[in-house]
C-alpha cells in the first residue's frame, strides 16, 4: 500500500462517516502542532488504517535470483544494468555466504568490461579475503593479472582550473561560515530573512559553499551511489542488516548508522514500499538525526526551546559557540527554524501531511526503540516532539530543501539533461528568495553534497541575491510560473520578470541596441564549435570560455532581457555543470526493483 492510497482510503471512509467537517474544525482549533498529529494518529488507529510493515531479510535465494538476472544482462553486453543486478545480489546476500562473494566476483567482470581496472582488482581482492568457491580462483587471478597489465592506461585528469573557479576565494565571517564576507543577512516584513550584497559582485564570483545537514539519496541511484556521502566509488558495500543501503567505505557505513540509519534500517522496506516522496523522507531523517546529534532528549528539547525563543530576533536559527552567534547547517537549530508556512496552508493540506507524520510516528513506535523512555514524563515529551516535529519538517521540506543533480549523457552523447541524485537541507541557501530572473545559480560537485552559489548576473551593493525555485521566465510564461509558485511555495512572485512580463526564450528577440563589438565577441566565443563541445561535456572548452562569458554577461546586463544574454547565461550554467562532473549515459539506464523481493 502506498501512502497516497492509504490517505485516499482514509478520506473515503471519513466522508462516508460524515466526519470531515468536525475533524477539520478540530485541526483548526488545535493550538499545538503536535496535537494535530496526535488527533490524526488516533483517527488512523481507530480506523485500523496503519499499513502492514514489510519485513525483508538477507536471503541467498533472492541474492541468487538477482545474480542470475545480472548474468543475463551481462551476456547481452548490458553492463550497467548487469552492475545494478549484481549490487542487488550483494545487498540481499548474507555477509558470510558464498552468494556475497559470487556477487562481488560477477561485479568485477562488469568492471573489467567497462575498463575499470582498479575497481575490478579491488572487488577480486575482496572475494579472496572471504569464503568463495575455489573453482573461481584461476578465473579471478587471470582477470586480476589482465587488469594490472592495463593499469598504466588509466589517466587522472587534472581539474585545477575548474576547481579554482568553484572555490570560494573571499574570507568568510564567523557568523555565517559558509558565506563570503561580501554578503549579509537582513530581515524585512515583506521579504523575511534574505541575503544582500555588501559590495558590488561580478558575474562568476563564488559567494557560498555550504555542506548540508545530511543528504538523502534518491531511489534511482541506490545501486550506484554511497548512501551517506554520495561518493561515486564503484566498490560499494552493503549495510549488514537491511537490503537497501550501499556505502563506499566502513567509515561512511558507521557514520550513517550513528546519524540515522540504525533507526531507519528496520523501516527501509516499508518506507520504499509505501512510495513516500523525497520531501517526506527528508522529514523523518531530519527528526532522527536531530535526536542523534544530541547526547540525550533533554539537550535536544533545550536546543528547540532556545531556537524558538529566537524566532523573532536577528539570531533566528543561530546557536552560541564560544559565546559567538553562529548560523550553520551542521547545527539542527538552523534547520528547525526554516519556514513551514503552516499559516498559509489549507486544512486539507495539513491533514494530508499529518497522515504522513502519523504513519512515521507509528513506524517508529512499532519497529524501533527510538521513542522509548523509562521516564513517563519524558516519554510524553518525546511523543509530542516526534509528532510535532515530523509534521513541521514535512511542511518545511517543500519550500526549503534543495536538489542535488548533474547533467547526464543522452543516447546521442550530449550532456544536456538534468539528472537528479539526492536532496538535502541547506540552511543558508534556504535564506535566498526567488526570482524568475535570478542573479545567482547553484551547482554541486558530483559525488559530494557541497553546494556552491555563484553570481549569474552583476549584483550591486545593497541588492538582494535571488535564487530560482524552478520557475524561470525563459522556460515558462508568467501565468504558469505564478500558479506553480503559489501552489508549492505559497507566495505571489513580484520579481522583475513577472512585473514586466519578460518573454520566454523562444519568444525573445535579439537586442537591437547592443554595441556591435559586444555581439562580435559573444559570437566568437560561443561559436558553433564551442556550443557543440559544451553539449559534449568538453572540460577544456568550458575552462577556456567561462571567464570571457562572465565578462560578456556583465556587459549585456543593461540590455536584459535579450537572446544574447540568455545564451551567455545558459552557457555559463553549462560550464558549471561540466565543472561539477557529468554522469555517463549508462547510469540513467536503471533497472526496475521493488522493496518486496521477488518470490523465488
Amino acid at each position: 500500500m502506498s501512502i497516497d492510497s492509504l490517505y485516499e482510503g482514509v478520506i473515503a471512509t471519513l466522508n462516508t462517516q460524515g466526519r470531515i467537517r468536525s475533524i477539520s474544525q478540530q485541526i483548526i482549533c488545535s493550538k499545538n502542532i503536535h496535537d494535530k498529529v496526535l488527533l490524526v494518529y488516533d483517527i488512523l488507529e481507530g480506523l485500523d488504517a496503519f499499513p502492514k510493515i514489510l519485513e525483508v531479510a538477507k536471503c541467498e535465494k533472492v541474492s541468487t535470483y538477482y545474480r542470475n538476472q545480472g548474468n543475463k544482462k551481462f551476456q547481452q553486453s548490458d553492463d550497467y544494468r548487469a552492475w545494478q543486478y549484481y549490487n542487488l545480489s550483494l545487498l540481499h546476500a548474507p555477509l558470510d555466504s558464498e552468494c556475497y562473494s559470487l556477487a562481488l566476483a560477477n561485479r568485477s567482470a562488469v568492471f573489467f568490461s567497462l575498463r575499470k581496472w582498479t575497481e575490478c582488482v579491488k572487488d577480486i581482492d575482496n572475494v579472496f579475503s572471504r569464503k568463495y568457491p575455489l573453482k573461481l580462483t584461476d578465473k579471478l587471478n587471470k582477470r586480476k593479472s589482465m587488469c594490472k597489465e592495463n593499469l598504466p592506461e588509466e589517466l587522472v585528469k587534472s581539474n585545477s582550473e575548474s576547481n579554482k573557479i568553484l572555490t570560494l576565494q573571499d574570507p568568510q565571517g564567523p557568523r555565517f561560515p559558509c558565506a563570503s564576507s561580501k554578503l549579509e543577512v537582513v530581515f524585512s516584513t515583506e521579504m523575511g530573512r534574505h541575503v544582500v550584497a555588501k559590495c558590488d559582485i561580478k558575474v562568476g564570483e563564488v559567494l557560498v559553499q555550504e555542506e548540508p545537514y545530511f543528504m538523502l539519496l534518491l531511489k534511482q541511484q541506490y545501486l550506484f551511489t554511497c548512501h551517506y556521502c554520495l561518493s561515486r566509488s564503484l566498490n560499494l558495500l552493503p549495510c549488514g542488516n537491511c537490503c537497501f543501503a550501499l556505502y563506499c567505505s566502513n567509515k561512511c557505513r558507521d557514520s550513517a548508522w550513528k546519524d540515522y540509519h540504525e533507526v531507519e534500517c528496520p523501516l527501509m522496506a516499508t518506507l520504499i514500499e509505501m512510495q513516500f516522496t523525497k520531501l517526506e523522507l527528508l522529514a523523518i531523517r531530519t527528526v532522527i538525526k536531530a535526536r542523534n546529534d544530541h547526547p540525550d532528549w533533554d539537550s535536544l528539547f533545550k536546543t528547540i526551546q532556545d531556537a524558538e525563543e529566537n524566532l523573532g530576533s536577528e539570531f533566528r536559527g543561530h546557536i552560541k559557540i564560544n559565546n559567538e552567534w553562529v548560523y550553520d547547517s551542521k547545527y539542527y537549530a538552523s534547520i528547525h527554524t526554516l519556514a513551514s508556512n503552516i499559516e498559509k496552508r489549507s486544512v486539507s493540506d495539513i491533514f494530508q501531511k499529518a497522515v504522513t507524520a502519523s504513519v512515521f510516528l507509528w513506524l517508529l513506535t512499532q519497529k524501533t526503540k527510538f521513542l522509548e523512555s523509562d521516564n513517563e514524563e519524558e516519554q510524553d515529551n518525546i511523543s509530542k516532539y516526534a509528532a510535532g516535529t515530523l509534521l513541521h519538517h514535512i511542511m518545511t521540506s517543500p519550500t526549503n530543501m534543495h536538489g542535488i543533480s548533474a547533467n547526464v549523457e543522452t543516447a546521442e552523447g550530449n550532456f544536456v539533461e538534468e539528472f537528479n541524485i539526492a536532496s538535502a537541507p541547506y540552511a543558508f541557501h534556504s535564506l535566498l528568495n526567488h526570482s524568475c530572473a535570478p542573479n545567482v545559480v547553484r551547482c554541486s560537485k558530483l559525488g559530494s553534497g557541497k553546494m556552491t552559489l555563484i553570481a549569474l548576473r552583476p549584483i550591486k551593493k545593497g541588492m538582494q541575491l535571488f535564487d530560482n525555485y524552478g520557475a524561470h521566465h525563459a522556460i515558462d510564461d508568467r501565468e504558469t510560473r505564478q500558479e506553480n509558485l503559489k501552489f508549492q511555495y505559497k507566495f505571489t512572485c513580484l520579481c522583475e520578470a513577472c512585473i514586466n512580463d519578460w518573454p520566454t526564450y523562444f519568444t525573445m528577440k535579439r537586442a537591437g541596441n547592443v554595441p556591435g563589438s559586444i555581439i562580435k565577441r559573444k559570437d566568437t566565443i560561443l561559436d558553433s564549435d564551442a556550443l557543440d563541445k559544451l553539449q559534449k561535456g568538453d572540460l577544456a572548452t568550458a575552462e577556456r570560455i567561462f571567464r570571457p562569458l562572465c565578462e560578456i554577461a556583465e556587459e549585456l546586463e543593461p540590455y536584459a532581457p535579450c537572446m544574447e544574454l540568455a545564451d551567455c547565461q545558459e552557457s555559463i550554467k553549462q560550464c558549471l555543470q561540466i565543472f561539477g562532473g557529468l554522469v555517463p549515459y549508462g547510469y540513467s539506464q536503471t533497472v526496475d526493483w521493488n522493496a518486496a523481493p521477488p518470490k523465488v
